[in-house]
């Protein structure tokens, strides 16, 4: 993913994952594949085995409208997406002592926060924070 100066950096070593794609559609079979859960890839399955390979393609292809991840730091931060800065900080809930029930609200209320989509082709100067510190 694209994130702070080392994914701006990246993106003069960038390959489009099409071609990737193509390259091994020449030399296996390649079906549309599922993977359960999967989340924002798209999968092909290599005919005949168990093989899925999934791809991700924040810049040629978005695939924010797929996209069912959120990631909880340990601080208590729930960034609800790599490419823009909205999170929700559960920290100060937990600290005051928040019941289960409204913990649970809590967390439904923050999921209807992630917004529709990122940015990383049209503001990639927007994320400062590298992949490590938001985890992933």
């Amino acid at each position: 993913m694209p994130m702070g100066d080392t994914g701006r950096s990246a993106a003069s070593y960038y390959v489009d994952l099409q071609d990737v794609k193509a390259r091994l559609a020449a030399r296996y079979d390649l079906i549309p594949g599922v993977m359960p859960g999967g989340g924002p890839a798209r999968y092909v399955q290599v005919a005949g085995t168990d093989l899925r390979i999934g791809f991700i393609t924040p810049i040629s292809q978005h695939f924010c409208e797929t996209c069912n991840r959120v990631r909880l730091a340990v601080d208590g931060t729930l960034y609800l997406c790599l490419g823009q800065e909205h999170k929700f900080e559960f920290r100060p809930l937990l600290r005051a002592g928040i019941s289960d029930a409204d913990l649970l609200d809590a967390v439904q209320h923050a999921i209807t926060l992630k917004p529709e989509r990122h940015e990383f082709r049209e503001r990639p100067q927007q994320i400062v924070r590298f992949m490590s510190m938001t985890g992933g």
